[in-house]
């Protein structure tokens, strides 16, 4: 009895899952099996479609795995030929001999298998907009703004068009997004940025930022997807700071970089964190988080807003007394001030070395969109941040004061996508600690006594100031700028997937 029963469910499991591999979409590998052994038998990647959709009436994506494992095991025994040179033997007239046995005096006919007629576009309606296939090899760009009978009135930038709809190829793709989605569809609306396609359950609009994989087909021929990546671009150089003041857009997850002041990984799409490795060689640990708790994104729109801190655990309060020395004074007898920044004496020599926890924080928006021409990006951003003299100022020794000191700066950045690999970026900011330095200044105080910090109280104060420059990415991961204030020049080097 126990044996009966092993025996049943051993049944009803087998038949259970041909019945499932029968619905079940076909996998990917056995699509990968299919082009390799087609391709050896002969077949380009236009002839392979045609045969699939003339002997099962879909396309390759939409085979299930049963219908492709069929297929495999065709091409395995070499019963498929091309459809061009696949050919079929008429039988040839006979003769009769004294030994009664049919000779043929003529060679086998041969004749070739028909190619699939290229399939026309079943869904046409006004509103459409997107690059049109016609059944002569032309291809137009336009938007369908009426239909009568049966002639689409398609408005392109050459003028009005009036093409019959038996012209007009049928345009789908098969599309899988970065998290494993897969739509599948007729083209109804494609910009730069995204493509709508209509699906059995509804029309889906897919954002070009997202896809991983797609597949086109006109008229039932595949269309590499590398072809479709040409007709437009987003620039290489992606920035996460606009020179020294940052954005809202985080790293990328996963992702390392390494620049002349810092260093930082991206965790999540949401978070990543940064530290100023200068200070920490110096034995100020710091730890520089940054939070993007906004984001909307559009096929041609991207808005974020992000928060973060720069928090350094045993910071030298020299360099904030340099920063602001213009704020430090002594008075005389006579009641006339003298500020640090005009004074010969030395910050050390003010307030000792004094070190202590010191902290920054900001907030700041940005938003950044596709150009009209299609080439490339232009954004922007705003900006807010204070520190930690807010609430607490380094002492001084005897004799020097603070003036009133609310620490703040507010920026505001743009950068322009002058082509893929060159990007032109500026600033202009409102600070009440801002110094401006000469070139020579800028490199003694990063190569001498303190490397890889600017800390020097040299300069002349600037509250109102400004800096543009220009950003180039000598490859996807390595990019280097320069600009017309400290620190002048920048490099960024990223690593990906650590």
């Amino acid at each position: 009895m126990k044996n009966i029963r092993k025996t049943s469910l051993l049944v009803v499991f087998a038949f259970s899952s041909i019945l499932l591999s029968q619905s079940t979409p076909i996998l990917d590998g056995q699509q990968k099996a299919i082009r390799t052994l087609s391709s050896l038998s002969g077949f380009t990647e236009s002839t392979l479609q045609n045969y699939i959709i003339y002997e099962y009436g879909v396309q390759l994506g939409q085979l299930t795995q049963t219908q492709g494992s069929q297929l495999i095991k065709k091409f395995q025994s070499g019963s498929i030929t091309p459809p061009q040179t696949k050919v079929v033997a008429t039988p040839p007239p006979a003769v009769t001999t004294s030994a009664s046995k049919p000779i043929s005096k003529t060679k086998p006919k041969l004749v070739a298998k028909p190619t699939p007629a290229p399939i026309l576009a079943d869904v046409l309606e006004v509103g459409m907009n997107k690059r049109f296939h016609l059944i002569d090899g032309s291809i137009y760009n336009g938007e369908i703004v009426d239909i009568v009978d049966g002639i689409c009135h398609i408005e392109s930038i050459d003028g009005l068009l009036k093409i019959p709809s038996g012209d007009i190829l049928e345009e789908t793709a098969t599309i899988t997004k970065k998290d494993d989605t897969r739509y599948i569809g007729p083209i109804m609306r494609e910009t730069t940025e995204e493509i709508v396609l209509r699906s059995r359950y509804g029309d889906v609009i897919i954002s070009k930022r997202e896809v991983k994989e797609m597949d086109r087909y006109h008229g039932g021929q595949r269309v590499a997807w590398a072809e479709e990546k040409k007709t437009f671009f987003r620039g290489e150089v992606v920035l996460t700071d606009i020179f020294m003041d940052p954005t809202a857009f985080p790293l990328t997850p996963h992702t390392f970089y390494i620049s002349g002041l810092s260093l930082g990984y991206g965790f999540t799409e949401k978070f990543m964190v940064r530290t100023n490795f200068g200070s920490d060689l110096q034995g100020d640990l710091n730890f520089r988080p940054h939070l993007r708790f906004y984001h909307r994104q559009t096929g041609t729109n991207r808005r974020a807003a992000a928060v973060g801190g720069n928090l350094y655990n045993h910071h030298p309060m020299e360099t904030l007394v340099a920063k602001y020395s213009n704020k430090v004074y002594k008075e005389d007898d006579s009641g006339n001030k003298t500020y640090l920044d005009k004074d010969t004496v030395s910050v050390k020599d003010v307030m000792g070395l004094d070190t202590d926890f010191y902290w920054e924080l900001y907030v700041v928006l940005s938003s950044r969109r596709s150009l009209v021409t299609r080439r490339g990006e232009v954004g922007w951003h705003v900006g807010a941040m204070t520190n930690a003299l807010a609430l607490k100022k380094p002492k001084l020794i005897d004799g020097y004061k603070w003036d009133t000191l609310i620490p703040f700066r507010m920026w505001a950045a743009f950068e322009y996508d002058l082509s893929k690999n060159l990007k032109l970026a500026g600033v202009m900011w409102v600070d009440n600690g801002h110094k401006f330095r000469t070139f020579d200044q800028v490199w003694s105080d990063y190569a001498q006594d303190t490397p890889f910090i600017l800390d020097s109280k040299s300069g002349e104060y600037r509250m109102v100031d400004f800096d543009f420059g220009f950003l180039y990415a000598v490859s996807e991961t390595f990019r280097v700028g320069i600009h017309f204030q400290e620190p002048f020049l920048v490099f960024y080097w990223k690593f990906f997937e650590l």
